[in-house]
């Protein structure tokens, strides 16, 4: 079995790229123009802003990414359908809120209202990604995103030290108007069939996919909330310093299983084919998790210096102790993709959900005797139970 590299590996590699190191660099780059306190204080918002909106959002893309590839047809109903959940899901969260606001119990801070914005503005983009993404074209996802983040890079350059308020509508009206290009390539390329009504949506399917992201959502950024409410805003910024370099190869793992998925959900199982995708997936996860493992775990402390500086020289034992959470991800990430392949996304979801509360139950302990290293090794520790529940849900596949 052969392993050459598609085109659309190649598309898929840049425009996720450009999605992982847009918002990724733009973080760096605030954590070097601001103090480890600033920086800190603003990230938890940003993690508060991302618990509201994207666990049912990380969900709906998983989905889309899954129905689409099983029947390409549907593609605009799917996507439409998959937009009106999020959106429902907003006026759920933001409702109640807008009533207490109403009586003048609860002032929500502007920056938060501004990052919420762009959280959802980024939801729906993602949203376009994986329909195009599950139809196998990568081209458009390619070029939205890229110029999108790029585009995010410099307002965030020009503007992190002249006004937060200022940067953020710039961030949200990048994502506005790269939503706003997606919708216009689905309608013009991807007429279909008609979205279901609200009240006819597959809730029953949806809601597995929903439950599994879910909790990988809150897993990705309780962490920065546990920091910030228990150590104080130095210590996240510090902990976020580390954090952010983590989620750059994270999210490389998690786009590379994003494009293998449609294409394990299109073939018979275990087919040729099938076989060849998996080995594909294994090799490329093999490659991220080497790669992270040898640059955080040796070189923690001159990276952290060469890219925050002295203010953050305290977030390099965090570091290194991300390299081998990064290699831990890398290899459960593949054992997921194949039970989602296997259509066991209901063992995929316990997992996720286990996966949460074992690092909730070490990271309060860890993080009062060791502070954000603590954290990051409640981390690493929940991943192993959790490498071993995989490894048998999949032995036991049919």
């Amino acid at each position: 079995m052969g392993l050459s590299v598609p085109r659309d590996a190649i598309l898929m590699a840049l425009s996720q790229a450009a999605r992982v190191l847009g918002p990724g660099l733009a973080m760096i780059i605030l954590a070097t123009q601001w103090e480890p306190a600033v920086f800190g204080d603003f990230v938890s918002f940003y993690a508060l802003a991302s618990l509201l909106i994207l666990p049912v959002a990380a969900g709906l893309s998983a989905y889309l990414l899954d129905r689409i590839a099983r029947s390409p047809e549907a593609a605009k109903a799917e996507f439409m359908e998959a937009a009106a959940y999020l959106l429902m899901w907003v006026a759920v969260i933001f409702v109640p809120m807008g009533l207490l606001y109403a009586f003048g119990l609860f002032i929500p801070s502007g920056i938060l209202i501004l990052i919420v914005m762009f959280v959802l503005m980024s939801a729906l983009v993602d949203l376009f990604q994986s329909t195009l993404r599950a139809l196998q074209n990568e081209m458009p996802v390619t070029i939205i995103t890229s110029s999108g983040n790029i585009a995010l890079l410099l307002a965030t350059y020009l503007l992190s030290e002249q006004s937060i308020l200022l940067m953020l509508i710039v961030w949200f009206y990048i994502r506005f108007f790269q939503l706003i290009s997606a919708l216009q390539i689905i309608r013009k390329r991807y007429p279909g069939t008609k979205p279901r009504p609200m009240w006819m949506m597959k809730t029953k399917t949806i809601l597995p996919f929903i439950a599994s992201q879910s909790a990988g959502v809150l897993y990705a950024h309780l962490d920065t909330l546990l920091v910030r409410a228990f150590l104080g805003e130095a210590a996240a910024g510090l902990y976020n310093a580390a954090l952010r370099l983590l989620q750059l190869g994270s999210m490389a793992a998690q786009s590379l299983s994003q494009w293998f998925q449609p294409r394990l959900a299109a073939v018979p199982l275990v087919s040729d084919e099938w076989l060849r995708q998996r080995m594909l997936l294994r090799l490329c996860l093999g490659v991220i998790a080497a790669g992270g493992l040898v640059a955080f775990t040796l070189l923690g402390e001159p990276i952290i210096g060469l890219i925050y500086g002295p203010a953050y020289a305290d977030a390099a034992p965090i570091l290194i102790i991300a390299g081998l959470v990064l290699a831990a991800r890398c290899f459960v990430a593949s054992q997921w993709m194949e039970l989602t392949a296997r259509q066991l996304e209901g063992h995929r979801a316990r997992d996720s959900w286990l996966l949460l509360v074992l690092f909730g139950a070490m990271a309060w302990p860890l993080a009062t005797a060791q502070g954000g290293s603590g954290v990051m090794l409640a981390h690493l520790l929940a991943l192993g139970p959790i490498a071993a529940f995989s490894a048998r849900s999949l032995a036991r596949a049919p």
